[in-house]
């Protein structure tokens, strides 16, 4: 039966995106493998073919490819030149398009630049992994000057799905729960540069659906997209729709952005170079390459079913060197915060909690490494 499909690749799998581009190409019957280490499997489903390898040794999976031919290759991992110019000479000779997951943040964010088209001025230098996706863009259109295949290149903004809550810095990944019990404590949160920086925010399913339909489509030939959704809200707005969901009334306290990055310095170039800057997109060549595209998520649909899926979660993760540092930056405000166990938390929460809330950020680091401890 599956002689006749479409075959597609996809390089990662289990990721926010790469998961919700795979459900999507299932969902329009094409043939899916799929490249990782097979470190997390469980929701991947039963029909899709499975390759494991590490992605930056190309030893641990070329052979498995040698002979595999794909309509479609999807590049959800690479970060830096170095890993195009790694992977792609190999791939070039197995699929007939090449598409490269970069992102929009490495448009500039100059307020001259709105709305933001495909052709807007490049790079945003003010953080790395902007730098680095751009390079690596430019890469791909080098080396596929003269190669069998063509490129596509596709820029999303944030996005979210049932489990990431979309709030511009967030706990790591799989520990957005702490956000929720935050607040369900009457804990407070925070926000920079007044709560007025414009985002968009786009629910992955709606981002999955602009994805496959660049799959072998003309119009996607050597070109590149940047595929965010119709709709915007500046950060006031977030915590607004979002608390109401809740029904939970909360205080959301302005944060100077250079105070933030005292307190969070891992968080520097994220907020300097990207969410403390206005984001507003236009997506008249996405829909013009994949007409059947609408953005059917707004923030209020898309944390519905956030809410609903926290509520019927069973495991419970928490991020306490998140908490704490939010605690310790939040106290100079003149603010009671101080440790909550929250439920079925790990026992190890305290001594986190502790570490981050009382010594310096690259103290507390160090320490946690060296009585190797995590959340």
């Amino acid at each position: 039966k599956n002689v006749d499909k479409k075959k597609v690749l996809l390089l990662g799998g289990t990721g926010t995106l790469s998961m919700g581009v795979l459900k999507e190409a299932l969902n329009k019957g094409w043939d899916i493998t799929v490249l990782n280490r097979g470190i997390h499997k469980k929701h991947i489903p039963d029909s899709v073919h499975r390759i494991i390898g590490d992605f930056k040794k190309v030893e641990t999976w070329k052979e498995a490819l040698h002979s595999c031919n794909f309509d479609v290759v999807v590049d959800f991992l690479s970060r830096n030149p170095a890993d195009i110019s790694r992977v792609f000479p190999i791939l070039k000779n197995n699929c007939k398009q090449y598409i490269f997951i970069s992102s929009a943040c490495v448009y500039r964010r100059n307020e001259e630049d709105f709305p933001i088209k495909e052709d807007s001025p490049k790079p945003n230098i003010n953080w790395d992994y902007n730098v680095e996706k751009y390079n690596s863009e430019k890469e791909l259109v080098k080396l596929s000057q003269n190669a069998p295949c063509y490129y596509t290149i596709i820029r999303p903004y944030i996005t979210y799905d049932d489990e990431r809550i979309p709030f511009g810095i967030a706990p790591s990944y799989k520990y957005h729960r702490t956000i929720i019990e935050r607040l369900k404590n009457g804990k407070p949160m925070f926000v920079w540069n007044e709560g007025n920086n414009i985002t968009t925010l786009t629910y992955v399913s709606d981002f999955a659906k602009g994805v496959v339909g660049l799959f072998s489509n003309n119009a996607a030939i050597n070109e590149d997209f940047h595929i965010t959704s119709d709709y915007q809200y500046t950060w006031n707005d977030f915590w607004s729709i979002f608390l109401a969901k809740l029904n939970l009334k909360s205080t959301i306290y302005h944060v100077d952005a250079k105070d933030i990055t005292k307190y969070m310095p891992s968080e520097k170039q994220l907020l300097m170079g990207d969410r403390g800057l206005d984001a507003s997109f236009d997506n008249k060549k996405i829909k013009k390459a994949v007409p059947s595209l609408t953005f059917e998520f707004n923030l209020e649909k898309g944390i519905d079913n956030l809410i609903k899926y926290y509520n019927e979660l069973d495991s419970w993760n928490y991020d306490y060197r998140y908490d704490a540092i939010i605690d310790k930056m939040l106290a100079k405000q003149s603010l009671r915060c101080f440790y909550i166990k929250y439920e079925k938390a790990y026992r190890s929460s305290w001594l986190i909690y502790h570490i981050y809330r009382y010594l310096p950020y690259k103290m507390a680091n160090k320490l946690c490494r060296v009585i190797k401890i995590n959340q």
